[in-house]
């Protein structure tokens, strides 16, 4: 007989605590002083005048697809429009196709896409993944499951830190869309873009709407910007009735706040959202060491580029803005930049080398930067180079490192007394994107290899130049044909012998590869490694997801076809995932006509596994 009565005290209680939050709502907007958030120096108690978000960076030039006629585009008059059809790109313009869900089930789009990897390393699964979500298409058929479409796109753009994406594609919608996610989007670009003024101003309405967790914490946070201690107290404890005691981070830093009751600094934070990067800004505490490795691209965004003492760049930071550049969230030209800003002497920078051969992290990649700008002399700079990619390639982010230093890179020339670097330097030029550049080195190699001195053939030129070409000749087969057709198809044999071990994993893995994309090496190429181990250890896709795929694939469901294929080489990726997940993603984009971004995969998986 008492529980509904309790049941009512409760919600009661909760109305009359909601109602008080929002009392201030109704103040003049001259009584309600924000303070002006400092990241990492300054004192929270001057006004300020936010700024509205500003973009990250427009998405690397996407590869425009090319279907073919067993993929036709049907062009219909659309009416009564859903607003989740808009979209930014269009067919020429790199979209996958105003029918691109054609066939698929709308209850599986929604289901699937929230799992679409969306922090992964590899710009080919990067502009993948932002084709999908920025195409403008007619919405799959059937009864919707989530509040829209467009909301579930958003989600996922927010989730890759593509802020200035989704302000677009909010502004174009052709009309309002009642759905939570739009709106946690709108607050969040506001948060890391540091508009609290406008995230505040918007909150109070949407607590009224929906009193959820989320909007009573950031409701709270802007009471406590407005130094509004009862405030605070009354949210505070209304998030403790609901439960919410597991977020240990958003008290401690609530009550750091000016209208907190205060603690000490937060020292971890594992999961960052922008709602807790907002409150560390803003009670001016230094970023936790922890929460840089899982984050969020639009959170390493914000992280690394928050306003800081040029003389003290947290190494936190710095890894932030690796990863974020790493993630696509970051241009390669802003991490140069941060790198700059660091403050070595002379003597530090004469040091380089032997500092990265004792130590390694974002502060010695910036050295190694450094170093190779400014030393002119061939010999040093090529070895700043080497030890760059050395290190990034142990920390996971070896194309971090070719992109970044690749204008040092085009200045170090090609020659033959620059041999030993020739190897890595064609590898990392490849991975930077600049194919021509990494031909001209494998040159140096072939010259040298086919050249007899008084002391007998190259051996080093021979051995790199049989395992730069099939890399080469995976990337580009008509720039491969073009030099040498005879070698385009007998480049196998001359790889090393006996292969065991890793070496014979990166092999089939190689050869795994061509087969992939299409031309399968001979029953020779294959029989050395028939006597390794019959099973090999790693997670193997989901059958569901293998058969969902394969079904796709061969339906020509574009977009079906596009999301599985992320989704079974996964969070990892090409770098970890296996023969297996690699052979049915790139063969399910062959299938529909994507060939250029299978290509690209393969490539970045071979790089990525060492080849």
């Amino acid at each position: 007989m008492h529980a509904p009565c309790s049941g009512n005290f409760f919600l009661l209680r909760r109305a009359v605590t909601v109602a008080a939050l929002l009392a201030c709502a109704a103040m003049p907007a001259a009584a309600q002083v924000a303070p002006q958030p400092q990241p990492l120096v300054g004192q929270l108690d001057a006004p300020f005048d936010p700024p509205r978000p500003t973009p990250l960076q427009a998405p690397r030039q996407p590869i425009a697809p090319a279907r073919g006629s067993e993929a036709p585009i049907e062009v219909g008059v659309l009416t009564d429009v859903d607003p989740s059809v808009v979209g930014l790109l269009d067919d020429p313009h790199g979209g996958l196709g105003i029918q691109m869900w054609r066939g698929t089930p709308r209850a599986r789009v929604e289901m699937l896409l929230p799992r679409l990897p969306m922090g992964t390393f590899s710009p080919a699964m990067q502009d993948l993944a932002a084709r999908l979500l920025l195409t403008t298409a007619v919405v799959p058929a059937g009864a919707p499951i989530a509040p829209s479409l467009i909301g579930l796109r958003v989600e996922r753009l927010m989730a890759g830190g593509r802020i200035s994406e989704v302000n677009e594609l909010l502004r174009i919608a052709a009309a309002p869309v009642d759905d939570p996610a739009l709106s946690r989007a709108e607050i969040d670009a506001m948060l890391l873009a540091g508009d609290y003024g406008g995230a505040c101003g918007r909150v109070p309405a949407l607590v009224q709407d929906e009193p959820a967790p989320h909007w009573l914490k950031t409701l709270a946070f802007c009471r406590a910007l407005d130094r509004d201690t009862a405030a605070v107290t009354l949210a505070t404890a209304l998030l403790r009735d609901q439960g919410q005691v597991g977020d240990e981070a958003f008290f401690a830093l609530i009550a750091a706040l000016p209208g907190g009751a205060g603690g000490p600094p937060i020292t971890s934070l594992v999961d960052p959202t922008p709602l807790h990067l907002a409150m560390l800004r803003a009670a001016n505490q230094p970023v936790p060491a922890d929460a840089v490795a899982g984050a969020e691209p639009a959170i390493l965004w914000a992280i690394a580029t928050a306003p800081k003492d040029a003389a003290a760049i947290p190494v936190e930071v710095l890894e932030a803005a690796e990863r974020a550049e790493a993630a696509g969230a970051l241009a390669t030209d802003t991490l140069a930049e941060i790198y700059s800003a660091m403050s070595y002497t002379d003597a530090q920078i004469a040091a380089a080398l032997d500092t990265a051969a004792k130590e390694r992290g974002p502060r010695v990649n910036a050295l190694l930067y450094q170093a190779a700008q400014v030393w002119t002399d061939p010999a040093q700079r090529a070895a700043a180079l080497q030890a760059a990619w050395k290190a990034g390639r142990t920390d996971g982010l070896f194309a971090t490192a070719a992109r970044v230093n690749l204008a040092a890179l085009r200045a170090l020339e090609p020659s033959p007394d620059r041999l030993p670097v020739a190897g890595e330097a064609a590898r990392a030029a490849l991975a930077a994107g600049d194919l021509p550049l990494a031909w001209r080195w494998l040159e140096v190699a072939l010259r040298a290899a086919g050249s007899i001195s008084p002391q007998g053939a190259n051996s080093q030129a021979i051995t790199m130049v049989a395992q730069l070409w099939p890399l080469l000749q995976l990337a580009d087969p008509a720039g491969a044909a073009t030099r040498s057709v005879a070698r385009t198809g007998t480049w196998w044999q001359d790889l090393p012998k006996p292969v065991e071990g890793t070496d014979a994993d990166r092999r089939a893995l190689l050869y795994t590869l061509y087969a992939a994309m299409g031309t399968p090496l001979p029953r020779e190429a294959w029989e050395p490694l028939l006597y390794g181990p019959a099973l090999l250890s790693g997670n193997a896709p989901a059958p569901a997801l293998q058969n969902a795929l394969a079904e796709a694939a061969a339906a020509k469901r574009i977009a079906e076809t596009v999301l599985l294929t992320l989704m079974i080489i996964g969070d990892g990726g090409p770098d970890e995932a296996g023969g297996a997940a690699l052979t049915q993603a790139i063969a399910a984009l062959r299938a529909i006509g994507l060939n250029d971004e299978a290509r690209a995969i393969a490539v970045e998986a071979a790089l990525g596994h060492g080849i």
